[in-house]
């Protein structure tokens, strides 16, 4: 039009008029284009992706029912993530300066972490540390964790209680011994040790943590000792007795039902000594 115009071809009204019309149909096709980006969103709707790998719950909304769209309509169902999954706890200040505060003479970037379920004697889901919360509470004295844990077979679900045991300390060799073998004297630890003429002896002990149900023992006792396990509150220092060795793997067996022992029978326990952490 530009050129014609130039050669006087054609007139100055028909020159803006085919500009106008031009600037008309560019306007067509950019509103064209803004129409198909809307299709396209809206086609995407119709194809819901979960935000995350997971297990889902039941669908609240099948073929058939009435919907409608907005914030107020019903969620079509639930995904939570199991692998991997996350537990979150609380830890108290002293082991949060000793585990994983940073410069900790025990703590490490890849602290593990062990968890147990409410049917599990142990704790035998291994994780990490994922995160642990920028203050304490000063209310509770203690701080917020976030651990990880691959959860490869699906066992852990999210909302399980469960037990937690952090790990941090270097292996080293100790003396465990069954909880049920401990007394308690105004506030001391004590337990009954047997000598070589099965009479029995008053040793104040120095408790540590438990591992795999069995309770470490600092300080008061040595390895290989015997001690009384059972019926310790029907026995007294000086006391002779009539040993029994009994298991250390299993509580239930320390104790069988229906077989309670006499006054001056107890059951003996050798300390193990294992490595531990």
């Amino acid at each position: 039009a530009q050129r014609l115009l130039d050669d006087n071809a054609i007139s100055r009204r028909e020159f803006d008029e085919r500009i106008n019309a031009a600037s008309e149909m560019s306007a067509d096709v950019r509103g064209a284009q803004a129409a198909l980006e809307v299709a396209k969103l809206n086609l995407s709707y119709t194809r819901i992706v979960a935000p995350v790998s997971g297990k889902v719950s039941r669908a609240e909304i099948t073929v058939g029912n009435l919907v409608a769209a907005g914030a107020a309509s019903p969620a079509l169902t639930t995904v939570v993530s199991v692998s991997p999954v996350y537990a979150s706890f609380d830890v108290d200040e002293q082991s949060y300066l000793r585990y994983t505060a940073p410069g900790a003479s025990g703590g490490k970037n890849d602290l593990p972490v062990f968890l147990g379920l409410a049917n599990e004697d142990n704790t035998p889901h291994e994780g990490k540390i994922h995160s642990v919360d920028n203050r304490l509470d000063t209310r509770s004295g203690t701080i917020r964790v976030r651990a990880i844990f691959a959860n490869e077979d699906g066992r852990l679900l999210p909302g399980l209680y469960a037990k937690i045991k952090l790990g941090g300390g270097t292996p080293h060799p100790a003396v465990l011994i069954n909880d049920r073998a401990i007394g308690t004297d105004q506030g001391k630890k004590f337990v009954l040790v047997v000598d070589q003429a099965n009479k029995l002896t008053y040793r104040e002990v120095e408790l540590g943590p438990t591992y795999e149900g069995l309770r470490v023992i600092r300080k008061g006792l040595k390895p290989g000792e015997s001690i009384v396990v059972n019926g310790l509150m029907r026995v007294r220092p000086g006391d002779t007795v009539a040993p029994k060795p009994v298991s250390m793997a299993f509580r239930s067996e320390l104790e069988p039902r229906g077989n309670a022992p006499d006054r001056k029978q107890a059951a003996e326990e050798k300390a193990d000594k294992p490595n531990v952490s």
